[in-house]
């Protein structure tokens, strides 16, 4: 019996709304490859969840496991997220851009094998600060296409000057497209700015005649 959605955990059913429910088909044969594209004004992450169903999850692991111990070590972490790394293709406003890799989260092999296991990645991409107008990021995964599954899906932006204007996905979502705009700082901040600037000269300028007036009253 599938759980009602109104139990679900709160992430998970906003997963469940971000993402198209056909998307979650076919679990057990596929390795599912979720996206999230979070943007800020100076910095691009990529949040990819990699889930490899029961039946693929052998290959998968014989990827990450080079050594076949049983056990995911620094190094074979770092050498399958750098083998992921180079399959995917990002382009911000048409220049090809390098991720680097932020953080990882790697469960053991056994639980890998039950389908249920998620290994987290963490790229980031930061090409400084945005300049105000439009500007739009693409992504392609070619990690593993003959056993994978892809979703792709921009995050809900932090900071109020971006914001998210369209996207657009290929059939199998292996290819996306973020379109977003970048405003600039309110009137309000840099006037804010110049009125503390005025009150810090202000205030120089009173403590300077306070001192000379002290003086002065001061016997020769």
């Amino acid at each position: 019996m599938k759980a009602s959605p109104r139990r679900l955990p709160l992430v998970l059913a906003l997963a469940l709304f971000a993402f198209p429910p056909s998307a979650f088909a076919h679990r057990l044969d596929e390795y599912l490859q979720a996206t999230l594209v979070d943007i800020a004004p100076a910095d691009v992450r990529l949040r990819i969840n990699l889930t490899p169903g029961v039946a693929v999850a052998e290959p998968v692991i014989a990827l990450i496991d080079t050594n076949h111990d049983g056990v995911i070590s620094t190094g074979e972490a770092a050498a399958y997220a750098e083998l992921l790394r180079r399959d995917l293709t990002i382009r911000l406003d048409g220049r090809d851009v390098e991720p680097h890799l932020a953080a990882s989260d790697f469960p053991p092999p056994a639980e890998l094998r039950t389908g249920s296991g998620i290994v987290r990645l963490e790229f980031s991409v930061t090409p400084g600060l945005f300049s105000a107008g439009p500007h739009r990021l693409t992504l392609e995964n070619r990690h593993l296409p003959a056993v994978s599954a892809y979703l792709f899906n921009a995050g809900r932006p932090n900071s109020a000057s971006v914001r998210v204007t369209r996207q657009n996905r290929n059939e199998n979502q292996s290819l996306g497209e973020i379109e977003f705009t970048v405003v600039p700082r309110p009137n309000g901040t840099r006037a804010a700015a110049t009125a503390g600037s005025l009150a810090a000269l202000l205030l120089a300028v009173f403590a300077r005649l306070w001192r000379t007036r002290m003086n002065a009253r001061l016997p020769a």
